[in-house]
């Protein structure tokens, strides 16, 4: 079975989680996404959302456009120096793919079929359609890191403007985060994926976040961390 490793974009500064990551056989990253951030050095493969996919990939536009567009809701810095890292580094991804975000009633009747009481609403981000999808394969197994599991903490993206991450938990958004958390949190409950790693804290030491779906590490990433959790 491949073990698959499912990689968010939250920002850590203190916890280094490189040697735990790179140890998977396959590694997806998304959108503006950063290797060796404390996330692994792998690159992975990369599934981007429609209108990214369109602007830097199929039908990429100038670095001026990307920072008018996504200038919106990202820190300017940081769309200008990952246009420059894309350039630089697009071929060391192992793919570049658009992961199609209006699956998401498939990923509701699979939901239904596993016998959860949770569906979305809304149409699903492009990083649980990429866990929906390893699971429909069936010969995976899934692992997730860097989501949010904690209703108190703020889902933020590297490099997104606070205010902008302030609103989309508020609701402003196409996407339903506090759905996104439920699910995933039965998910990992129903042991139909593994979100160990989304319960660390962003600290040098080890130390697991109290949610208030009482999840619990697995033994696996336990061993794999291969250190104490306080």
């Amino acid at each position: 079975m491949t073990e698959i490793l499912v990689i968010g974009n939250k920002p850590y500064t203190n916890l280094c989680l490189n040697k735990a990551v790179d140890r998977f056989d396959i590694i997806y990253r998304f959108n503006l996404a950063y290797p060796g951030k404390n996330n692994g050095t792998k690159f992975g493969k990369l599934a981007m959302c429609h209108h990214v996919y369109n602007n830097f990939v199929k039908n990429p536009i100038s670095k001026e456009q990307i920072i008018q567009i996504y200038g919106r809701e990202m820190e300017a810095a940081f769309i200008n120096d990952w246009y420059d890292f894309f350039q630089e580094n697009k071929e060391n991804f192992d793919e570049i793919f658009h992961e199609n975000e209006h699956n998401w009633g498939e990923w509701n009747r699979m939901l239904e079929k596993y016998g959860s009481p949770h569906r979305f609403s809304k149409m699903a981000s492009t990083g649980y359609s990429v866990i929906f999808r390893n699971l429909a394969d069936g010969n995976n197994k899934v692992y997730v890191s860097g989501f949010t599991l904690c209703n108190d903490e703020i889902r933020k993206t590297t490099g997104e403007k606070d205010e902008v991450a302030k609103a989309k938990n508020q609701g402003q958004s196409c996407h339903s985060f506090s759905e996104e958390s439920r699910i995933l949190a039965w998910l990992h409950n129903n042991k139909k994926v593994d979100a160990s790693l989304c319960m660390l804290e962003d600290t040098d030491e080890l130390s697991l976040k109290i949610n208030e779906y009482n999840t619990e590490p697995s033994e696996f990433i336990l061993n794999l961390l291969n250190r104490k959790i306080l």
